[in-house]
């Protein structure tokens, strides 16, 4: 049990009821999910070597997202049509690439 649970087990145990106490085991059930460590490796890219990439590509970058390894970017071709593409950060590959129209 966690310290907040023991807390209000104290105030069910002071206030008495079988209610109460399914408050208590609701609570406890109740915790909060952490979500999964990601350990990034020291040698992945980062923003300014996404885009020094992408700008030898003849793509001029508006936006970049950073997420765990992988970098959304957003910013126009060649041709000037704005594009999406998901970047490998390890690696530098394009994952997947997308139009806007």
């Amino acid at each position: 049990m966690t310290i907040k649970t023991t807390l209000l087990a104290a105030v069910v145990a002071v206030a008495g009821g079988a209610g109460a106490m399914a408050l208590v085991q609701a609570a406890d059930q109740t915790a909060a999910v952490e979500k999964p460590v990601v350990t990034i490796p020291a040698n992945v890219l980062n923003a300014g070597d996404i885009e020094s990439r992408l700008t030898a590509q003849g793509i001029k970058v508006k936006e970049i997202e950073i997420r765990d390894l992988l970098a959304k970017v957003e910013g126009f071709d060649a041709q000037g049509r704005e594009i999406e593409l998901v970047i490998d950060r390890r690696n530098g590959e394009t994952l997947s690439h997308e139009y806007d129209r």
